[in-house]
């Protein structure tokens, strides 16, 4: 490639003023008859050095014709993709060469002394592009490691990527490694005692030019006692723009003497490049370990094998050369790389900062279980609070405006609804408040576990990530994902628990297991605010149904009016049957809401209203707001059209235009009798909170927050995990059925105990699990300006908009195409494991825990049989996997829930099996998600691999320990705290379950 340049322009930068400059100083270049540069094959000893002055700018080495800087500029060479490198055999101390691919010539230099000529290649190999682009990965991979954020934003990513030939670097991301390294040990000496070693080896690796120092790069996990350890930890390297076939790897093997204390005594290395790896058969090569004092002393070998991933069909890709230059050159990995979080339409947009660690199973070549561990945090964690935020700020001011709709009142009760709406608006001004803050937030991705009590993150769900493990099984190379969500528990840290959580506020649970209303919290006013809910929810149901027939009946007297092209879109092609459905839904939720318009509670407050009414002697006020005669009136014209409707869905006729217009008409005035009905009937109730709510108004505002909260954090969490369901199920036509006619399984798995604040914990959540009954999510077609999640609705009924791209979504079922609400069923179930749940069950109370986990068994068994009917009605002849022993399973958790033992968590076990095999999304909380969740996750991963892939016992243990001691959950620990230790002490370890233990070494006293 020839380059133009304007020599005299060069020549003026050559003897710009010394700052101007990196490096300078004299040096001895190489010169050959044929010019300045050399062939290194063949090159001829004979060949003379001559000292010049040399000066580095940027990428430009200038060198002069004499030694000193008085001489004239002589030439300049170009930095760009070469690579420096130390040389022996000349005649000349201290060489170096710049070589460059693709081109035979290198030019030899050589320093005055072995420091200076250290400097001189550093200072040349960060000039370079290349040089400066290690730097910024190295110093960009020390930030995201112990920040769990990453500095660059995606567009200056691209910009480094897109400079000097990197194309395609940004492809590649820390999920997809493409170069993997298994390490075992064999015939490792006994230790003094006579006992075989405890050991684990460190990686390190150095690439000239971009490195001139060893950089530690990764670690295993420590086997105990072993002359022969076998490590599961994989060492991965992710951008091959950071191996070449030079990159040199030091494996040290440490003997451990005290894990809790840290002691260790290094055993021996090893140092190879990856070319004598991959030059080797198999890419495995078997090295003596040396030891720095004793070279003669036996040590064992070290063994490193080395593994690229690719596709299955176009077989290893790791591409072999003897050019010591040669970069690493990976194959296409279309396969892995299709699951991978960054690629997917769901989840890239979500899920950000991914952390991995990889794990080999020991075995054969052909049967090795490669596991990966992905965590990553969430985008939603700030936004879907500012949305909900929005949401409750437009309630409070429509149940304001309800208030004011009642007119004028007496002077007693114009004062209480005065106050009642300041508390209220006090509320308000909180939330705007959060919002603001939340809006111009810039900072982590997540809310760190010391940040539970900040009152400006209160709505945030605490350390919400996604974990992820990926198992690549042989011999085929399938791969398979099981996803959690961890995040910590819903809850209002900012408003403490003097009073208990949420639960005990509104009822309370006796020993015997009756529940009750709580003395803090009047009976008339519980039923006042579910009445409310329901009332609510019922007439947005309704609203939904009846839109939905109006729709279908529109669209059909148009077909029958005109021509119309089969190209024309309807309502999605709604059915028959799906117009009968939703006929039926129509009629069973005006029943429902006509019936809760008998409750005795309203008749009182009608009577109550009319007389306050009267009282003022304003009877047009009166006409306008509820008498007991207009009700009744309403209540049975609804009846009537009700049972016109219920005639008119058991004869159905579609085709007939008659039948179609008699529909419409009767849904219609069904409609709008629910209208006014609802309007008279929250008159009634915002009358009735005036009355008895006004003593109790700073409560019920205090109650109302503490519930927003909660909930804020329980919607982010289900928001969340219904994008990765979707992520591994959207081409699944039987999991898109069952989630449009059952809903979606949700299941939490708390790990709270039933002692002191945690208690408190434990009642904010139960309701907010319970709430989440109230929200739906729909399907909406993506656009260009809204890729994220919408909010819409109520607090009693949210529906969530979830977009999702026009070829994506014509894939899916027609009632989900169409808008079709996707219900969820949130089940919880809950198993305190710590020192004060072992106090709780010696000295304190357990029943709320023992009434959790029955109530959410009944739950849980009714999604079981509506699944298993669903199942059957999809396929009598077709075998539907695992139904039968879902039913054991099933079964068993029954028998754990009703079996009184401490600390009983096979239930915890049972009920994430149960859930897997009806396809839900698993959860896991703790107090702050970081140190008990990561013992319960890493447990539920290792009990899947051996469910499911056979995973012996004595590989269990090793893995389980593995995975908290060296896998992303501990990488959690550092971002939240700072420091790579559980938040455990050696007594609140002896008081958990065995499974439930991390390994010596990895927890402390820390912050938590």
């Amino acid at each position: 490639m020839r380059m133009r340049f304007n020599s005299r322009e060069l020549s003026q930068l050559a003897i710009q003023p010394p700052k101007h400059f990196t490096k300078e100083g004299s040096l001895f270049i190489k010169e050959a008859s044929s010019g300045l540069m050399n062939d290194f094959f063949g090159r001829k000893k004979s060949d003379s050095y001559s000292e010049r002055w040399c000066r580095l700018r940027s990428n430009l080495m200038f060198y002069f014709k004499g030694k000193d800087m008085l001489s004239e500029p002589s030439g300049v060479i170009m930095l760009e993709k070469c690579t420096v490198m130390e040389v022996e055999g000349e005649t000349q101390p201290f060489t170096f060469v710049i070589a460059f691919p693709g081109d035979e010539k290198v030019q030899f230099l050589a320093a005055h002394t072995a420091e200076q000529r250290d400097e001189w290649m550093s200072a040349i190999q960060q000039a370079t592009y290349e040089g400066l682009r290690a730097q910024l990965i190295y110093l960009r991979t020390v930030l995201i490691s112990k920040t769990g954020h990453d500095p660059m934003s995606e567009d200056q990513i691209k910009q480094v990527d897109s400079v000097s030939g990197a194309e395609g670097a940004s492809e590649y991301h820390p999920e997809e490694p493409v170069l993997e390294m298994s390490i075992a040990c064999s015939n490792l000496p006994d230790s003094q005692d006579g006992r075989p070693p405890t050991t684990f080896v460190s990686v390190s690796i150095m690439t000239p030019p971009q490195h001139s120092s060893w950089m530690r790069y990764s670690q295993t996990e420590i086997v105990q006692e072993s002359n022969n350890p076998r490590f599961l930890t994989i060492v991965s390297f992710t951008n091959p723009r950071d191996i070449t076939m030079i990159t040199r790897f030091k494996a040290t093997v440490y003997a451990v003497k005290d894990r809790a204390k840290g002691k260790m005594v290094a055993l021996g290395q090893v140092v190879c490049t990856l070319r004598e790896i991959v030059t080797s058969a198999d890419n495995r090569i078997k090295l003596r370990l040396v030891s720095s004092t004793n070279f003669e002393r036996s040590l064992g070998t070290l063994t490193l094998l080395l593994w690229e991933s690719y596709d299955m069909e176009s077989g290893p890709g790791i591409k072999r050369s003897n050019a010591s230059r040669q970069g690493f050159q990976p194959q296409a990995t279309v396969k892995q790389r299709s699951h991978s979080i960054n690629r997917n339409p769901f989840l890239k947009k979500i899920f950000v900062n991914a952390i991995t660690k990889s794990y080999r199973r020991p075995a054969s070549d052909d049967e090795a279980l490669v596991v990966q561990e992905i965590m990553t945090e969430c985008m939603l964690s700030f936004y879907v609070p500012q949305q909900m935020l929005k949401l409750y700020i437009e309630e409070e001011k429509q149940k304001n405006i309800q208030l004011c709709r009642l007119g004028e009142m007496d002077q007693k009760y114009e004062t209480m609804r005065k106050e009642i709406m300041d508390e209220r608006i006090i509320n308000m001004d909180q939330y705007l408040e959060a919002i603001a803050f939340l809006k111009d937030y810039k900072g982590l991705q997540f809310k760190k576990s010391v940040n539970k009590a900040d009152k400006a993150t209160e709505f945030v769900a605490l350390n919400l990530h996604l974990q992820r493990m990926r198992v690549t099984k042989p011999p085929k190379r399938t791969e398979y994902m099981y996803d959690f969500i961890t995040i910590g528990a819903f809850t209002a840290h900012t408003l403490k628990f003097k009073s208990g959580g949420l639960r005990r506020m509104l009822y309370e649970t006796s020993r015997d297991g009756v529940t009750r209303s709580s003395p803090m919290m009047p009976v008339v006013l519980l039923e006042i605010e579910t009445l409310e809910r329901n009332l609510k929810s019922l007439k947005t149901k309704v609203e939904w149904y009846a839109t939905q027939i109006k729709s279908f009946m529109n669209t059909q007297m148009a077909e029958s009016q005109q021509d119309i092209s089969k190209n024309y879109i309807t309502v999605s092609q709604v059915t028959d049957s799906d117009l009968v459905s939703n006929l039926f839904s129509l009629l069973t939720k005006v029943v429902e809401l006509i019936s809760l318009c008998e409750n005795p509670l309203l008749s009182e407050a009608a009577a109550s209203l009319l007389n306050e009414e009267t009282s003022t002697q304003d009877t047009k006020q009166c006409d306008a707001t509820m008498n007991s005669s207009l009700v009744n009136k309403l209540m049975e014209d609804t009846r009537d059209e009700l049972i016109k409707l219920n005639k008119l869905a058991q004869s159905t006729s579609p085709e007939e235009q008659g039948w179609q217009t008699d529909v419409h008409h009767t849904v219609n005035c069904i409609a709008d009798y629910i209208e006014q009905l609802y309007q008279h009937v929250s008159n009634c109730l915002a009358f009735i909170l005036i009355r008895e709510g006004h003593e109790h108004r700073s409560m019920l505002a205090t109650l109302q927050y503490r519930r927003d909260i909660v909930l804020s954090q329980a919607i982010t969490g289900a928001i969340a995990g219904f994008y990765t369901k979707l992520s591994t199920h959207s081409t699944d036509q039987k999991f898109l059925q069952q989630i449009s006619k059952i809903g979606l399984l949700l299941q939490f798995e708390s790990l709270l105990s039933t002692y002191s604040d945690e208690m408190g914990m434990l009642e904010d959540m139960v309701v907010g699990v319970e709430d989440l009954n109230n929200v739906r999510f729909r399907l909406v077609p993506a656009s260009e300006s809204e890729s994220m999640p919408v909010i819409s609705g109520t607090r009693s009924h949210i529906v969530v908009d979830i977009p999702i791209g026009q070829i994506v979504l014509s894939r899916f079922p027609q009632e989900l195409q169409r808008g079709h609400h996707i219900k969820i069923l949130p089940v919880l179930f809950s198993i305190g494991i710590n020192e004060q749940q072992t106090l709780a069950e010696k000295f304190g109370d357990t029943a709320l825990q023992e009434q959790i986990n029955r109530d959410n068994l009944v739950l849980i068994r009714g999604y079981w049989e509506q699944f298993t009917k669903l199942s059957q009605r999809r396929s009598a002849t077709v075998e539907v996997p695992r139904t039968d022993s879902l039913e054991v399973v099933v079964t068993r958790l029954q028998e754990a829930v009703h079996n009184k033992k401490p600390k009983n968590v096979d239930i915890l076990q049972l009920a994430a099996e149960v859930c897997r095999q009806m396809n839900g999304v698993r959860f896991t909380s703790c107090k702050s998600a970081k140190d008990r969740t990561s013992m319960g996750v890493t447990l539920e991963q290792c009990m899947i691999l051996q469910q499911q892939f056979g995973l012996d016992a004595r590989t269990f243990g090793h893995l389980l320990d593995t995975m908290r001691s060296e896998g992303t959950r501990r990488t959690n620990t550092m971002k939240n705290l700072g420091i790579k230790k559980y938040a455990f002490n050696s007594f609140q370890i002896m008081s958990f379950p065995k499974l439930y233990r991390p390994p010596d070494g990895t927890y402390g006293k820390t912050q938590t």
